[in-house]
């Protein structure tokens, strides 16, 4: 065991000096490697298991390509065999739930659609580690910049845990700040030598379009190690940073994050992904460099696959924070909000303002500006905004979450 952690080490770090040496380079012209992409982590909590496959692209693409149609499962010591399905995002999703058990070793096989098989290493599941606290204090950096810290602490003093990798997903409140309960629709368009005419219906709204709510995942890679420590605990240590001006914080704030336990193998292999720079995913299909992980061809030895197959333990909190909990100025909305009154019976720019029904018609129509909350609308005159002021569905999802706490 010892062996294979070392010669697992050895490889991590030759490679990471490998890249680190080479000179710095103009990408105009790289030889492109397809190779496949599996991102899986198969935890202890019951539920239905992901398998993420994909393949690499080159950096002229922006898109990511899906590999599609392939058979995947995972079978455990015991000989049960876990079977998954593709779904509409391309991740392949066991049919049945399950968790990861303490004493069983499972197996990632993946067989794609041209024939190509690829088994993973055997894996076992990780030690339990709680979170012990999740937290969120204002402070300020180094440079000066002030925000508000996520905190997590978590005690292993009797445990085995040492290594670990975190993710997070942020939920959000959104309230249009011009939200006004009507809608405005402009018919019968006629345009005559007296230029346009139409008629105006003002009806209310019939769908949620004031109160939204945004939910966004962790992107890169976040770990930490008790390795090094002599009283194995993780103490204050930060997963999120939001500055003290985002939007994010304007009104109520969530954030769950989850905590796995690793094995040094997979902690070495998502440490070298990160020094050798991730770009947005956690396996970026586009990563400047090839990092042995622990899933392999079965018959053809040229093929390579970047990823990582792993079984961990998970933790999981989450709390709520509002900007007046830390004493600080409401940050701005999310976009400047620009509230025009047009008149209706302006029909002309010769008084040398702007011809405001024609305004008017090409905000609503084209620009999808909302009726705002103000002084009028009413008869001739209108206040209106840009919908991103007006509707917080044009920026977000009028979707409650059902964990949501006000």
């Amino acid at each position: 065991m010892k062996i294979r952690i070392l010669n697992t080490i050895f490889i991590c770090l030759a490679l990471v000096l490998q890249v680190a040496c080479r000179e710095p380079f103009e990408p105009e012209s790289i030889e492109f490697l397809d190779a496949l992409v599996v991102e899986s982590t198969i935890t202890n909590e019951l539920k239905h298991q992901e398998v993420k496959l994909s393949r690499t692209y080159s950096l002229e693409s922006n898109e990511p390509i899906i590999e599609n149609n392939a058979t995947v499962t995972i079978q455990d010591s015991n000989n049960t065999v876990f079977t998954f399905s593709q779904n509409e995002e391309g991740i392949y999703v066991s049919d049945t739930e399950f968790q990861a058990q303490d004493g069983l070793v499972y197996q990632l096989l993946i067989v794609t659609q041209d024939g190509k098989e690829y088994l993973s290493s055997d894996v076992t599941l990780t030690p339990v580690s709680e979170i012990s606290n999740l937290y969120a204090e204002l402070v300020t950096k180094d440079n000066g910049e002030q925000g508000i810290s996520v905190f997590v602490d978590s005690d292993n003093t009797s445990g085995e845990a040492q290594y670990f990798k975190y993710n997070y997903e942020e939920t959000y409140k959104v309230v249009a700040p011009n939200y006004f309960g009507f809608d405005i629709e402009l018919t019968n368009l006629i345009q005559n030598a007296n230029g346009l005419e139409y008629d105006i219906i003002v009806t209310e709204r019939e769908q949620e379009e004031r109160v939204c709510y945004t939910s966004e995942e962790s992107i890169g890679i976040i770990q930490t190690s008790t390795n090094n420590l002599g009283n194995n605990l993780i103490s204050r240590f930060e997963v999120n940073f939001i500055p003290i001006n985002s939007a994010k914080i304007i009104n109520r704030y969530s954030i769950l994050v989850n905590q796995y336990v690793q094995s040094i193998e997979a902690y070495t292999y998502y440490n070298t992904i990160d020094e050798l720079g991730s770009l947005g995913n956690v396996l970026s299909q586009t990563q400047p460099g090839y990092v042995l992980g622990n899933i392999q061809p079965i018959s053809e030895s040229s093929e390579r696959v970047i990823g990582y197959f792993e079984t961990t333990t998970v933790s999981s909190e989450r709390i709520y924070f509002n900007f007046t909990d830390f004493d600080i100025p409401q940050p701005d909305y999310f976009y400047d909000c620009d509230l025009l009154t047009l008149d209706y019976n302006d029909n002309s720019a010769q008084d040398g303002d702007i011809n405001e029904r024609n305004a008017l018609y090409r905000l609503i129509t084209i620009n999808k500006y909302k009726l705002a909350a103000g002084v009028d609308n009413s008869g001739s005159i209108y206040d209106i905004v840009n919908p991103e002021c007006g509707d917080c569905t044009s920026i977000s999802s009028n979707i409650r979450p059902d964990f949501w706490e006000d």
